[in-house]
């Protein structure tokens, strides 16, 4: 193999929403005004063969390509991403996204062969909650995998992270596909019996080819493994490789496979270290056997084309980081030469999940297996009470030192933005225009495919004042003024400045930035936002042109000259 062919156009991020538009503009006026970029561009109630109907790749991608003889497609560490949260527009990833793009693959007449790297599951949740959906998010993931016809799916730290032995027994001891892969595993047959394989043999129908997958746990990673499994000493992943992988490629052989694909829990290289640090390249170049190898990546962006590795008996290898949080998809054209030393050529695209070209047409969403298994997952988030399942922690107000000289004692709890207007009616009147007072009702009236957002703890801590906290909010019954993105989501529990409200040290407490100074003011702000309006959510993010939207400075009254001087 010493041809990898990366087409230009393709190679590129996707592009913007406004750079889309002024090329459907150019395409209008162009001889090339009936394609498909141009039909996929157009309003949805206009589009009488919709995208994922009409089975037509957009315009930018494969633009290149012949029929491959077979497509491998690779994705890995999504991460707990289920799907975009849309809050903003456009968002990338999904697995919604990712099924539509398997259909115009196979609508195509592609053969394909889909594999995952593994840390389908998230380790750490959002906005610093416990990780209690961790578990039903990856079993939901499995059935979405099993959905868009998975071959083989690798094990990651963030899968030891949860209880490996709980994840399998969910899922794995009664589905056999996707096929849990992993060939380092020490005692697999007898810790996970009829749950994990060495290696899964896949031979899809079309194709011509047998293609062999197994996965590799790096040294790297078994050393972060070990600090998840202390106590779990049966856990055991080999850390010397070679007699695992020489095992695997013997039995391999034995089965006649053509294209053998590695999945390696491991880093591309180690920060340019030379050998024996290299990760994935240095398993690349001495196991030339392998001509894909998947690794894993550092950046949530995936590279925009595999890195080339060349063996010592001059072969090359791909290997393919696909970024993080199931952003983008790896498209391998796998190409028969009919040459005994170099049987195949690849062609390789990167292709971004974004908006508009991978949503689901409207005509086309009933029915849609995803869209179906996100329903049910947030209706088993309501019925199963997910909200309830969640443990209070203490906010840094409640467990700060008390106050001398105050007039009382005074439990710091939430105490909801009403409170709050007695004093601050300026704030509150400003407040009551913007979209964080109404925050909640986003999510239970507006939020769709799917529904019940309200009832699933990774939305409601956003949307809502002090969820997951001591005194939060638990639902919209228990503590209906904590409904909502209020004062206190920002400033904190307010009961004691509202019982001492004159309090110079509770002031400071619950106002902190005012009394920054004004060069690192700012960027506090800014920190403290992005718990939310990260750039996975909030995609146009921009504190300096969001602010002035909801700012609400206190107007200074008397006794203002005693408090710590304000920089200018």
């Amino acid at each position: 193999m010493d041809e990898i062919r990366t087409p230009g156009p393709s190679a590129a991020r996707g592009r913007g929403t406004t750079f889309r538009l002024a090329a459907v503009a150019l395409v209008l006026f162009s001889a090339l005004a009936g394609t498909g970029l141009a039909r996929l561009l157009r309003a949805p109630e206009a589009d009488t063969k919709p995208a994922v109907a009409a089975a037509k790749f957009p315009g930018r991608l494969f633009k290149d390509w012949k029929k491959p003889d077979l497509v491998i497609v690779v994705t890995g560490q999504q991460k707990g991403y289920l799907l975009p949260c849309g809050c903003s527009h456009p968002q990338v990833g999904g697995l919604e996204r990712r099924y539509n793009l398997l259909q115009m693959i196979k609508a195509q007449g592609w053969p394909y062969v889909a594999v995952d790297l593994g840390d389908i599951t998230q380790r750490i949740a959002p906005a610093g909650l416990p990780n209690e959906q961790g578990k039903i998010k990856y079993l939901y993931s499995m059935r979405a995998l099993k959905e868009m016809g998975y071959s083989s799916i690798g094990i990651g730290e963030n899968e030891v992270n949860l209880g490996l032995r709980d994840l399998l027994a969910e899922y794995s001891l009664n589905e056999p596909v996707p096929r849990v892969v992993v060939t380092n595993l020490f005692n697999a047959d007898k810790l996970f019996p009829t749950m994990t394989e060495p290696w899964n043999l896949s031979a899809p129908a079309g194709a011509s080819l047998k293609v062999g997958v197994t996965s590799i746990v790096s040294p790297t990673v078994i050393e972060r493994m070990k600090l998840l499994t202390q106590g779990d000493d049966k856990l055991v992943f080999e850390k010397k490789t070679t007699a695992a992988i020489d095992r695997t490629l013997k039995e391999m052989a034995a089965k006649k496979v053509d294209l053998p694909i590695m999945l390696y829990q491991g880093l591309v290289s180690r920060n340019g270290m030379k050998e024996p640090h290299t990760e994935a390249m240095g398993l690349a170049k001495h196991y030339p056997q392998f001509p894909i190898v998947v690794a894993l990546s550092e950046e949530d962006e995936a590279p925009s084309r595999p890195v080339s590795m060349k063996s010592k008996t001059g072969s090359e290898s791909l290997i393919i980081s696909i970024g993080r949080k199931g952003k983008f998809i790896g498209v391998v054209g796998v190409y028969k030469t009919g040459k005994a030393d170099k049987p195949f050529e690849f062609a390789y695209e990167r292709v971004e999940l974004t908006d508009p070209e991978f949503l689901t047409p409207k005509a086309k969403e009933k029915g849609h297996p995803i869209i179906e298994l996100m329903e049910s997952y947030t209706r088993e988030l309501k019925e199963k009470e997910y909200l309830e399942k969640h443990g209070k922690v203490r906010h840094a107000l409640q467990v700060m030192p008390e106050v001398k000289n105050l007039k009382r004692p005074v439990e710091v709890t939430y105490v909801g933005s009403d409170k709050c207007k007695r004093c601050h009616e300026d704030a509150y009147d400003k407040w009551k225009q913007t979209p964080h007072s109404h925050a909640y009702m986003t999510l239970e009236k507006k939020a769709e495919r799917p529904a019940n957002r309200q009832y699933d703890p990774e939305c409601i801590v956003c949307h809502t004042v002090g969820f997951g906290i001591v005194s939060g909010f638990v639902n919209e019954k228990t503590t209906p003024k904590l409904k909502d993105v209020g004062c206190e989501s920002c400033h904190g529990p307010a009961s004691a400045h509202v019982a001492n409200s004159t309090d110079i040290q509770w002031q400071m407490r619950l106002n902190p930035w005012r009394f920054l100074p004004a060069n690192k003011r700012a960027d506090a702000m800014d920190q403290m936002c992005q718990k939310c309006h990260d750039i996975d959510n909030d995609v146009h993010w921009n504190f300096q042109k969001k602010w002035p939207l909801i700012a609400h400075p206190t107007p200074k009254a008397a006794g203002d000259e005693d408090k710590p001087k304000e920089d200018k």
